[in-house]
């Protein structure tokens, strides 16, 4: 080996010694980020209104641990007209004696010494139309469990966009949906339709909007494990949403999704709430009774 080489070998040995040994920890100053007061609720016309209050987290916080708020003062207003007032919730939850109707607007006014004014305003969608849920044929044979084919049939009758949330319960025979939970159990659906954004392990359904049949009759295919039999029926719910509900849901599906990839683009969870964060949505839901072929 020549010298020329042998003194190019000592060099680059070197270089990678003296790389290796003046390695540097650099900590990463994130800041100190400022509590947020964390709104939850969805408006149901078949239902109470429900508001479940928190403070957020650090993304830097591992406990795990989720602090309700339960010493805020919470407002109902419909048509800006007060209709009830509550100043103290149960393990963060706040529930009003009084139903939400179609066609009225509502906002919610939520005030702590902590977090100051927090609004947010919601109006329950116009309902949507399920013209058919009928069994086709088993999807995967060979496959455990065997997966059942549905097609859905939807009548979108509206002018401008609308947005869907589909799922699927298995329902005691003689019983309705609504009936006590014993016999009314959430059955996971998903579907490889191209109009869907969906993450079964945490909607246990499908979300998706009317952009590409708006005001038409829409066919989907969805298929589930579960079947009908003589003891149970299957149920499918169509729930019309709002905007923010479903611009909160496909955020939170991506970020669900991104899960720990540390090439994956942050993302922001989206919140109609103002001077805080989380969601006030509402939806109008409708069921149909699955049929078989």
């Amino acid at each position: 080996m020549s010298k020329v080489k042998i003194l190019q070998l000592f060099i680059l040995s070197a270089f990678i010694m003296l790389n290796s040994a003046c390695q540097k920890t650099v900590i990463l100053d994130v800041g100190i980020v400022k509590p947020r007061l964390v709104v939850n609720s969805i408006l149901d016309k078949d239902s109470i209104i429900r508001v479940q209050l928190s403070k957020s987290r650090s993304m830097v916080d591992s406990s795990g641990s989720i602090e309700k708020i339960s010493t805020a003062t919470v407002k109902v207003f419909e048509d800006n007209i007060l209709m009830q007032t509550l100043t103290k919730g149960s393990a963060g939850l706040y529930s009003f004696s009084l139903k939400p109707k179609i066609g009225k607007d509502y906002r919610l006014e939520v005030d702590n010494t902590e977090f100051g004014h927090v609004q947010a305003t919601a109006l329950i969608p116009t309902p949507a139309f399920l013209n058919y849920a009928t069994q086709t044929t088993v999807l995967t044979p060979g496959s455990n469990p065997q997966y059942i084919k549905f097609k859905i049939g939807i009548k979108d009758e509206g002018i401008q966009p609308d947005y869907y949330y589909l799922r699927a319960f298995i329902i005691k025979k003689g019983f309705l949906p609504g009936a006590n939970s014993n016999f009314v159990m959430s059955a996971a659906i998903q579907s490889d339709d191209n109009v869907i954004i969906t993450d079964d392990s945490m909607l246990k359904g499908v979300i998706f909007d009317d952009a590409a049949f708006i005001g038409k009759d829409y066919e989907m295919i969805v298929y589930t494990p579960y079947r009908i039999t003589k003891d149970f029926n299957l149920w499918f719910e169509l729930s019309s949403i709002t905007s923010d509900y479903y611009k909160y849901l496909v955020s939170s599906i991506m970020q669900n999704n991104a899960g720990s990839n540390p090439f994956a683009e942050p993302v922001v969870i989206k919140s109609n709430v103002q001077n805080g964060t989380g969601i006030f949505g509402a939806q109008n839901s409708v069921f149909i009774q699955a049929t078989t072929f």
